[in-house]
């Protein structure tokens, strides 16, 4: 019968354990995705189309539509060069303030009115998560 020493149980759980860790490290970082800035995408759409990425920029022209399945926020996004943002759910963006949202990209979006360079938050697009957004620390 072949000796096992006793740090072997113990060695396997930690192996274990640094394998959880790096799992979940990879899954929060990958949450929100690459940070874009809104020329970056507006220049080059179809390097981003359907990635999840994160944004940030001045936030122009919010406006929100009530729809069967809650309310969705319409707004430009900008810094030299703006992208379009729908924002499902509640939104907290305001005409001129900075703000950092997730979601996922889009060359073109919608189904009665087609947009061009959109990246949607929340909501679900053919079964994906969208993503969130949050005010930048700078207000």
């Amino acid at each position: 019968m072949p000796s096992r020493s006793p740090s072997h149980p113990l060695g396997a759980a930690l192996s274990r354990a640094a394998l959880a860790v790096a799992l979940l490290s990879i899954v929060a970082c990958g949450r929100g995705g690459a940070s874009v800035a809104p020329s970056a995408l507006a220049a080059n759409p179809s390097t981003y189309d359907g990635q999840t990425i994160t944004v940030s920029g001045t936030a122009k022209n919010p406006t929100a539509h009530q729809m069967r399945r809650g309310t969705a926020t319409t707004y430009q996004l900008c810094d030299s060069a703006c992208i379009n943002v729908v924002q499902f759910g509640d939104t907290n963006v305001s005409d001129g303030s900075q703000v950092t949202v997730s979601g996922r990209f889009r060359e073109s979006f919608g189904r009665r009115q087609m947009m061009t360079n959109v990246l949607v938050v929340g909501g679900r697009m053919g079964g994906e998560g969208g993503g969130e957004a949050a005010p930048s620390p700078s207000q």
